[in-house]
């Protein structure tokens, strides 16, 4: 019982003392020069490939692409995306065949089952996710 006392006790203490303010906390990082800002990069393909008019990309590289283009452009999406695409065209019996069976999409990451395909084989030390050539000693995304 007697520490259970002490325990609200101190509680009520704390509870008691002022906050520290996040403006200050920054404003200290900020005069010691500990945080840079760092603009989002420039995506690594030029633009952003085009849909088909079903709204799916026409085949597995154009998807590619677009994630690459997507994920390149996004320190977030840079450092966790690995690229996967899949056709989501599937054949079910009894329904006549489409003219269209090329719809690709693309993902980070392959959760959507073993239909997804990787991207990009890439060697982990010289390269990043996308198949760039990396310079440890200049990240892209610090």
């Amino acid at each position: 019982m007697a520490s259970l006392c002490a325990t609200a006790i101190s509680l009520l203490v704390l509870g008691m003392l002022p906050a520290a303010s996040s403006e200050a906390s920054l404003r200290v990082h900020a005069a010691m020069g500990k945080e840079e800002p760092h603009p989002p990069p420039e995506p690594t393909v030029p633009d952003m490939p085009k849909k088909e008019d079903d709204g799916a990309f026409k085949d597995k590289s154009t998807a590619c692409l677009a994630c690459k283009y997507a994920a390149t452009g996004s320190c977030a999406m840079y450092k966790t995306c690995i690229c996967y695409a899949t056709n989501s065209f599937f054949e079910v019996m009894g329904v006549p065949s489409p003219t269209d069976t090329s719809n690709w999409h693309w993902a980070c990451g392959n959760e959507g089952g073993d239909k997804y395909e990787l991207c990009h084989s890439v060697n982990e030390h010289y390269e990043d996710n996308f198949g760039d050539k990396i310079d440890p000693n200049k990240p892209k995304c610090p």
